[in-house]
């Protein structure tokens, strides 16, 4: 853990975080690298004050398809508020993670499912299958429509 730098939530510069950040997310496609990642003292919660919203997004996709990951994910409020408020966001392509994001949780954990459904995951969801129906967005309605399978 030595080699990681010491992230401190109120000095965390946003250039350096985000470099920081993109390695970090190299590591996370392996499992013992995901151990690594959650090993890291409050890198969640410094990951949530990141002005890095796709590169967050796309790290926790990939913790994701580790259930040994689940817990501590599942744990943090604060992240599944981020993911579900990531569901609007005005990039598409982070909206589409975060659709990842909850599809993969609930199909991977019955846990996952209900705290989603707990946080008014299918209020969310509805709503924007109603914008993207309106813009046509394929790439997110594709992503979208198994999850309103379940939750609408």
């Amino acid at each position: 853990m030595s080699n990681f730098p010491k992230m401190e939530k109120q000095k965390a510069e946003p250039e350096k975080l985000g470099l920081w950040l993109k390695l970090v997310i190299h590591g996370t496609y392996t499992t013992f690298g995901q151990k690594m990642v959650l090993a890291i003292p409050q890198i969640l919660d410094v990951l949530l004050e990141s002005t890095h919203r796709y590169n967050v997004l796309l790290l926790v996709r990939n913790m994701v398809f580790n259930a040994k990951s689940h817990p501590k994910l599942l744990n943090h409020g604060v992240l599944l508020d981020f993911v579900l408020s990531s569901v609007f966001a005005d990039k598409p392509k982070q909206t589409v993670l975060a659709l990842q994001i909850v599809l993969y949780f609930i199909k991977l954990s019955t846990k996952a499912k209900l705290i989603f459904r707990n946080k008014g995951a299918g209020q969310v969801l509805g709503k924007l299958d109603l914008r993207m129906k309106e813009k046509e967005n394929s790439e997110i309605v594709q992503v979208l429509q198994p999850l309103l399978d379940v939750y609408v």
